[in-house]
C-alpha cells in the first residue's frame, strides 16, 4: 500500500496523479515499479521536492523535461530493493528503474564520483583529481583485465620507468559521443580513452536552450547548464529575480553563449555574464557590477552581505573607516606578524596595491606577494591578508613592530579597515559548528556523535604536527530558514550567503566558523567536498561573507577520515594556507619545504599528494602529512592563540 504522505514528493512511489505533489505519476506500465512520482515541464515550474533535478529525457516515446530524484552519496537509492539504481546524466547522479533511460550506471568505469564507494569493484577507485571525479579500476596489466570494457593505461607515464608506472582501466571510446560532459575521446598511450576536454570545445550543454543572462528556474533552461536561481535574501528581497542563465568555468568570451556575454573571474570560478556600461543595460532587479579588472556585468541589484558595523564586540579591535585610499597603522613593539583587513560597505571590490614598511622598503603585493593577493575575486569588497604568509627567509621575520602603509584601490567612496597583531606564535584554535540539514546530528547531540567526534579527531592529529591543539568551543544550529535554504548548496554564491548567517560566537570573536551542510550539488563542480571564502578569510569578523567555511558531510558515518582531512584543508585555507601546488600544476605555494607536483591531476605519483593541502583530495587516511613551514603560517594568524 502507498502512504500519500511519502508519496508527495518527485521519485517516490504513487498509483496516480493526485499523490504526487508535481501533477504526474509515471506507473508500472510505463517500466516504473510501484510507481514514480515526477513533475513534468520542469523547465517551467521547477522540481516538486529538495532532492530532486530536472533534466531532458523521454516519457512514453516522447522528448520531455521531468524530475528525477537524486541518488545518496554512496551512489545507491533508498528504492534499490524494488530494483532502483543510479545513473549518470549530465554528471548527476539521479534513481530511476533499469530501462528507463540509456544513462551509464553510477560506478561503472569513466563515471562520475565524490568517493571510491561510488565506483564499482574491489580494486575501484575514485580519481578526484579529475572534473567531476573519474570512477577507474587499478593495478591492472591488460585491457581483458577490464571491466565495462575499459582501457588498461599508465597513470604516470611521463618520466617512469616501466617498473615504476602505475595502471589503472580507464573509459574506452569511439568518439566524443561516448563520454562525459567535459570530455572528449583522446588518444592516449597508445588506446582511445575519455579524458577531460582541453577547453577548447563547445560550452553548450542544451542547444535548446537560453543565452546567458536569461530567466530560467532550473539548469536545464540554459545552454551553458547552469541556472542560478532566484533565492529570498536576508532581508526578504530576491536575491536573483527571475532565475539567471550562465556558463560555467569559460576560459574565453568566445566560450560563453549570447552575443553580450563574457568570460570573467567570479567567486572562486570563472562564469559567463552580461556585458554592461550602466544599469539601463541589465534586465529589470539587476545591476551593473565592475570587476577588479574594470570589466562591467549584469549582477543581481541586491548586495551580498556586507561587514557588520563593527568587527566585533572585542574592544581590542578597532575599525577605522576613511575616503583615503593609503591606510597607515602601527603595529606594537615586539610583534611578530599582523592581519589586516580592508573592505568596502558599498560592495565595491578592493585591490591591494603596496605595503611600505617601518624601515623605508616597500613590498609591491600583487607582484612580490601575489601568493596571498587573491581575495579580491574571492571576496569582491573584502580583502583580508596575512603577513608573514610563508617561512621564506623574504618574509619569514620581515613583519614586526612599527608604522606601516598600505595603499589600495577602490572606486567606493570610503574603505575601513581593521588590524590585528599577532605578538607571538599561537598553539591553540578554536572552531564553531554550524549544523545545517546534516542528517542525524545536531548540536545538542554532536559533543557525543561518534562520527562527528571521529572526523574531528582527524583535524586535530593534523595539526598537533604543526604544534597546534584544536578544539571546539561552539556547537550551533542553523535556523529553519537557513536549513531550508542551503542544506544542499546549489551555487558559489549561496556560500558567501551561508557564512555570512555566523553571529558572534561565546568566548570571544578568535574562532572558526565551521558550516557542516548535507551535500553539494554545483553543477559545474561535481565532486565538491569543501570551499573557504577567503584565503585567508576574515578573522574575528562574524556575520559577513568571508566569516567561515562550508564542506559538505555527505559521506559522515562512512569516510570520516576524509571529512577530518577536508575539515583540516578547508581551515588551512581560512588561516593562509594556498594548495602545495595549484591545480594543473600552474603555480605552487609559498612555503618552501613543501615539495611541488608538476602534474598534480595524477594525484597518487605526486611527492606532496600526501599533504593535508594537497589540491586534489585522494580519500582514507593518506592525505595527514604537514610541514613546519605551513605551520609557521598557520601559527602567525591571529586566530591561533598563545
Amino acid at each position: 500500500m502507498v502512504d500519500f504522505v511519502d508519496s508527495i514528493s518527485d521519485g517516490a512511489p504513487c498509483v496516480d496523479n493526485l499523490q504526487c505533489l508535481g501533477g504526474r505519476c509515471l506507473t508500472d506500465q510505463q517500466g516504473y515499479t510501484n510507481g514514480y512520482c515526477t513533475t513534468l515541464d520542469c523547465e517551467e515550474s521547477g522540481c516538486s521536492g529538495f532532492f530532486s533535478e530536472c533534466f531532458r529525457t523521454e516519457v512514453d516515446a516522447k522528448e520531455v523535461t521531468a524530475c528525477y530524484e537524486l541518488c545518496n552519496f554512496d551512489g545507491t537509492c533508498d528504492r534499490a530493493s524494488e530494483g532502483y539504481q543510479c545513473v549518470t546524466l549530465a554528471d548527476t547522479g539521479v534513481c530511476l528503474p533499469p530501462g528507463a533511460t540509456n544513462a551509464p550506471v553510477q560506478g561503472t568505469i569513466g563515471s562520475s564520483c565524490s568517493t571510491t564507494a561510488q565506483c564499482n569493484g574491489t580494486d575501484a577507485a575514485c580519481l578526484q583529481s579529475f572534473l567531476g571525479g573519474y570512477c577507474a579500476t587499478l593495478g591492472c596489466a591488460a585491457d581483458t583485465d577490464c571491466p565495462d570494457g575499459g582501457a588498461c593505461v599508465p597513470l604516470n607515464p611521463a618520466g617512469a620507468t616501466d617498473e615504476e608506472k602505475q595502471f589503472a582501466c580507464m573509459a574506452a571510446c569511439a568518439s566524443g559521443d561516448d563520454c562525459r560532459f567535459g570530455y572528449s575521446c583522446q588518444s592516449y598511450e597508445g588506446s582511445n580513452i575519455c579524458l577531460e576536454d582541453d577547453g577548447m570545445g563547445s560550452t553548450v550543454r542544451n542547444p535548446d536552450g537560453a543565452d546567458d543572462g536569461t530567466e530560467c528556474v532550473s539548469n536545464i533552461n540554459c545552454k551553458g547548464g547552469t541556472c542560478i536561481r532566484e533565492a529570498e535574501g536576508a532581508d526578504g528581497e530576491i536575491s536573483y529575480p527571475g532565475g539567471y542563465c550562465t556558463t560555467r568555468d569559460c576560459t574565453a568570451d568566445e566560450e560563453c553563449n549570447g552575443a553580450d556575454s563574457i568570460c570573467i573571474s567570479l567567486s572562486q570560478t570563472t562564469t559567463c555574464r552580461v556585458a554592461c556600461a550602466a544599469d539601463s543595460d541589465c534586465r529589470q532587479g539587476y545591476s551593473c557590477r565592475e570587476t577588479a579588472m574594470g570589466q562591467g556585468y549584469c549582477d543581481s541589484a541586491v548586495d551580498p552581505p556586507a561587514p557588520p558595523a563593527e568587527a566585533s564586540t572585542n574592544d581590542e579591535i578597532e575599525v577605522i573607516c576613511s575616503s583615503e585610499k593609503s591606510i597607515t597603522f602601527d603595529i606594537p613593539d615586539g610583534a611578530e606578524g599582523f592581519f589586516i583587513a580592508p573592505y568596502t560597505t558599498s560592495n565595491n571590490r578592493v585591490l591591494l596595491k603596496t605595503l611600505r614598511k617601518p624601515d623605508g622598503s616597500t613590498l609591491d603585493i600583487q607582484e612580490d606577494y601575489s601568493f596571498l593577493a587573491v581575495n579580491q575575486e574571492i571576496l569582491g569588497n573584502l580583502a583580508p591578508i596575512l603577513f608573514p604568509a610563508s617561512d621564506d627567509s623574504r618574509f619569514a621575520n620581515a613583519f614586526g613592530g612599527g608604522t606601516y602603509t598600505m595603499t589600495v584601490e577602490s572606486r567606493a567612496g570610503e574603505v575601513c579597515y581593521y588590524v590585528i597583531p599577532q605578538m607571538q606564535e599561537g598553539t591553540k584554535l578554536s572552531l564553531n559548528l554550524y549544523f545545517v540539514g546534516v542528517q542525524g546530528v545536531s548540536a545538542s547531540t554532536a559533543s557525543n556523535d561518534r562520527d562527528i567526534q571521529a572526523m574531528v579527531s582527524m583535524m586535530k592529529g593534523i595539526y598537533s604536527k604543526m604544534g597546534i591543539t584544536v578544539e571546539v568551543a561552539n556547537y550551533y544550529d542553523a535556523n529553519s530558514t537557513v536549513t531550508q535554504n542551503y542544506s544542499i548548496i546549489r551555487d558559489f554564491y549561496d556560500v558567501f550567503n551561508l557564512v555570512a548567517t555566523s553571529q558572534a560566537p561565546e568566548g570571544g570573536p578568535y574562532s572558526v566558523n565551521v558550516f557542516l551542510i548535507n551535500d553539494f550539488n554545483v553543477s559545474d563542480a561535481p565532486g565538491l567536498l569543501g570551499i573557504s571564502t577567503g584565503i585567508p578569510g576574515m578573522a574575528a569578523l562574524h556575520g559577513s561573507s568571508g566569516s567561515g567555511l562550508v564542506f559538505s558531510t555527505a559521506t559522515l558515518g562512512e569516510d570520516n577520515k576524509t571529512l577530518g582531512q577536508t575539515m583540516a584543508h578547508e581551515v588551512g585555507h581560512f588561516l593562509g594556507l594556498r594548495h602545495t601546488t595549484e591545480h594543473l600544476g600552474s603555480a605552487e605555494d609559498p612555503i618552501t619545504d613543501t615539495p611541488r607536483c608538476l602534474a598534480p591531476r595524477l594525484g597518487f605519483v605526486c611527492p606532496d599528494a600526501t599533504n593535508f593541502m594537497f589540491a586534489y583530495a585522494l580519500g582514507g587516511d593518506q592525505q595527514t602529512g604537514a610541514s613546519a613551514g605551513q605551520g609557521f603560517v598557520l601559527r602567525h594568524n591571529p586566530l591561533v592563540r598563545p
